[in-house]
């Protein structure tokens, strides 16, 4: 019965075929099985919501040989959730569904097409209706059936002529005659169409059709379990050995499991039992169909399998397997419930009447070990057919028992899918109609609910919104509508309404990652950290985002003192997020290489990136992930305007730390003169960069705006008139220890800029050895920008502006000088200056 290969007597050309159209039925069930695994995935989606919170954090430290200092700053931590997205229309798959059902439909055509008349004509009848239920007026927008009218004389017209004038043409030339004309057809709906989307149109309106093949196709295969277990016991049997009670034995347990399926899915009981999908059944049934039809034709004689049956199967099979994934993909619930129902219930209904077919004509056969597979569809004393009949009596009255709520289902589901392409189209007004006919049907399905929350959503109508994400959750919820709710009450003040509702969800999918992040997120911002941190770590062990689960919990360790105890775990991770390395960055766990951010000079930065571009600046001993001149590109990109005081202090830190601390003392002097909301902390980084610089006047200055009064007073006590000019002394010995060339000075001096002893030194290096006495004055001058009160830098820039001749400069350096000093040392470097211009007169006028 089930031989690999059905096709041993074919030509090359009809295996050949064969192949490529069992191809195909395999693509079609891949395209169920994904989408079946996906599910609601598919069509809505999870985005992250990133959101930055500060703590207090320590980015340098230094000593000035008596006390040691350190300069505390802030770092950010970047805490994400989850938000539900819109409910989109998978447009992809419906393509895909309208390609295989086509292909269904021309493979289905060709059959029919080598028919004898009576079966060609209900062909034909078929076709008409198929083609009705694409409503080609709508895509053409005429008010006639002339769309309709043409198309079915077209392929009426050709199955016709195969049928009369051409019955001796093989199957691969009517396949392709037909699939000519689907292609001319497409050809003019595409060139003459009046709407945007024409073959959605097509795919969505001719769904009607599609589900009445797949319902007589579920009716067709729904034995074939029970036969293969009539084909699996009698082929193990032992000749003259009684196989009855094999059969009996094997076919009870399955009719069993089926029946408990049906009635659990019907709530008629509640056992929780680990059943099959009807998926699986589905996929079993259509697999063994292929074998079982052959058998079928071969042994009732109804049509040549060769020429007629293979592909009548095949036809059906694609075209109802496309149908069932098209279901998934789009998330159609009422859809995927009424054709889940109605497999089970037409396996137990049709397997049971098989049952009582095989035992009704077989029972002696059995009983004596006959092998009863080879002669199954040659019944003794009862046709099939009978028991076909009497099973839709019995699927109906079945059915009749929820007063066909299947059939509502299935309607639902199908102005769902309508609603899609009007969605797609952007009329949201018959969407909108559509859907709402899809609840008159089911009113508590899923999809038209969610479907119906978008809309509202798009129009910030968030009373509806919650109110149709209410009814979503009723009878098929998913995370996605508890997500969506919550943020709706939340959005509304509601928020116990909203906790409430997250903790519900939470109950019914324990396991999901998104409600747990969510919920750890709410009782944080009630401040509740023991639920906080059980939830995060709960979402830690469900984690699908494992990294986002791991930030999360690094930033909550981070807020709350408990950062050591996620140390190790986070430096064992080789791959890991950007969200995960800025919380890293807030304490330094892991070393980041510049490699590690991919980013241009024109980017607009998300939360996470700035984050850690902020982190890694501010800290005095983290390498540099991008330049000050990067940084000033990017802070100057309107869409990163809402970081821009940030990005500021970090170019002042990243100019201070590793470029130019001149320049970086200066930037953030301005900052800290001009910042509203942050001058209490940029007061206090300054003042500790001048107190590092030995610059103390200014130190003191910044130190009691920020309001650091303490820190201001042990400065005022402490005898800085004598300590920093020893302190500076010993300072420009240790950094000059070795220095011998120009690179060697200015590595020096870009340590310690404003040390008025390695100025000097720095300065007599540059006038004797040299000889650049210009670029000596602009380093004493650029020294004075942020340290105008040192009277030594003007005593410097006096003697260096007399060396270049600028002596108006000298002048007015002189007169700062006079202001600063006291009199006495006043007098003493005034003797010096006048002994200096005096020189420089003399050798200016020997030179002449």
């Amino acid at each position: 019965m089930y031989q690999l290969f059905f096709w041993q007597n074919w030509s090359k050309t009809e295996k050949l075929i064969s192949v490529c159209i069992l191809l195909i039925l395999l693509f079609s069930l891949v395209f169920l099985g994904f989408y079946w695994y996906h599910g609601l995935d598919s069509v809505i989606h999870w985005d992250v919501l990133s959101e930055l919170d500060e703590i207090p954090t320590v980015t340098n430290s230094f000593s000035d040989g008596q006390l040691k200092y350190t300069i505390n700053g802030n770092a950010y931590l970047v805490k994400e959730r989850f938000l539900a997205s819109k409910m989109e229309t998978n447009v992809g798959a419906t393509y895909i569904f309208l390609g295989l059902f086509v292909i269904g439909i021309n493979l289905l055509l060709s059959a029919f097409s080598a028919l004898p008349r009576y079966w060609f004509l209900g062909g034909m009848v078929a076709l008409a209706g198929v083609f009705i239920t694409f409503r080609l007026e709508n895509v053409f927008n005429i008010t006639n059936q002339a769309g309709f009218l043409v198309a079915f004389a077209g392929f009426a017209g050709l199955a016709f002529y195969l049928n009369n004038f051409a019955t001796k043409a093989s199957f691969i030339k009517r396949f392709t005659g037909f699939l000519l004309l689907t292609i001319i057809a497409f050809w003019v709906i595409q060139s003459f169409s009046k709407i945007s989307h024409p073959f959605l149109a097509l795919a969505s309106y001719g769904l009607l059709s599609a589900i009445v093949f797949t319902v007589l196709f579920v009716l067709l295969i729904a034995h074939e379990i029970v036969a293969s277990l009539v084909w699996v016991v009698s082929n193990s049997g032992i000749k003259g050995k009684s196989s009855l009670n094999q059969f009996l034995i094997v076919s009870s347990i399955y009719l069993l499991n089926i029946l408990l399926i049906f009635l659990e899915r019907h709530q008629y009981i509640d056992w929780n039992i680990l059943a099959l999908s009807p998926m699986v059944l589905y996929i079993i049934s259509t697999v063994l169909g292929i074998w079982g039809f052959r058998n079928v034709s071969e042994e009732s004689d109804s049509f040549n399998f060769r020429t007629i049956g293979a592909w009548l199967y095949l036809g059906l099979a694609i075209i109802a397997t496309a149908t069932i994934s098209l279901a998934f993909a789009t998330g159609n619930d009422p859809l995927i419930d009424a054709f889940q129902s109605f497999i089970i219930g037409v396996h137990l209904v049709m397997g049971f009447a098989f049952f009582l077919y095989v035992i009704l004509n077989f029972i002696q056969a059995m009983q004596k070990g006959l092998p009863i597979h080879r002669i199954l569809y040659r019944p003794q004393f009862l046709e099939l057919s009978l028991f076909r009949l009497g099973a839709l009596v019995g699927i109906v009255t079945l059915f009749s028992l929820k007063n066909f709520y299947i059939y509502y289902q299935a309607n639902a589901g199908y102005y769902n899918t309508i609603a899609d392409f009007y969605k797609a189209s952007n009329d949201l007004s018959y969407a909108e109609a559509f859907y709402k006919e899809a609840t008159h049907n089911d009113i508590r399905n899923h999809k038209s609910n969610y479907a119906l929350a978008t809309l509202a959503m798009e129009g910030n109508d968030k009373n509806n919104t919650g109110a149709f994400l209410k009814n979503a959750l009723e009878k098929n919820p998913s995370p996605y509508a508890y997500a969506g709710l919550s943020k709706v009450l939340q959005e509304k003040d509601m928020f116990f309404d909203a906790l409430f509702t997250l903790q519900e969800g939470v109950r019914k999918f324990p396991a999901n990652q998104q409600l747990l992040t969510n919920l750890a997120w709410l009782y944080e911002k009630t401040k509740v950290t023991d639920s906080t941190l059980f939830y995060l770590n709960k979402a830690k062990e469900n984690c699908t985002d494992c990294d986002l689960a791991d930030a999360n919990l690094l930033a909550y360790r981070l807020k709350y003192a408990k950062a050591d105890t996620l140390k190790n775990q986070a430096e064992e991770k080789n791959s890991i997020s950007i969200t995960l390395l800025a919380n890293q960055s807030a304490k330094r766990i892991n070393e980041i290489s510049t490699a590690t951010l991919k980013l241009g000079s024109d980017s607009a930065l998300n939360v996470s990136q700035f984050a850690l571009i902020y982190n890694h600046t501010t800290a005095a001993t983290e390498k540099s992930l991008l330049s000050g001149k990067d940084l000033q590109k990017i802070q100057q990109k309107s869409a990163n305007q809402g970081f821009y005081e940030d990005l500021e202090f970090a170019i002042a830190s990243q100019n201070y730390y590793r470029e130019n601390k001149i320049e970086g003392l200066k930037q953030l002097t301005i900052l800290a003169n001009d910042s509203t909301r942050k001058k209490q902390l940029y007061n206090q980084v300054v003042g500790m960069w001048y107190l590092q610089q030995g610059v103390f006047d200014k130190a003191i200055v910044h130190l009691t705006r920020a309001g650091d009064k303490a820190s201001a007073e042990v400065l005022q006590k402490q005898d800085y008139v004598i300590s920093i000019p020893e302190y500076q002394q010993a300072q420009a010995e240790e950094l000059l220890k070795n220095a011998r060339t120009k690179a060697d000075f200015d590595k020096a001096l870009s340590r310690s800029p404003l040390n008025p002893v390695l100025i000097s030194k720095t300065l007599d290096f540059y006038n004797t050895k040299l000889n650049k006495p210009n670029e000596a004055y602009n380093l004493v001058f650029n020294a004075l920008q942020v340290n105008d009160n040192s009277v030594e830098l003007w005593k410097l820039y006096v003697l260096q502006s007399l060396k270049v001749g600028v002596e108006n400069y000298a002048e007015e350096g002189l007169e700062k000088i006079r202001l600063l000093a006291s009199a006495t040392d006043y007098q003493a470097f005034l003797s010096t200056y006048q002994a200096q211009k005096a020189l420089m007169e003399k050798s200016k006028v020997g030179f002449e």
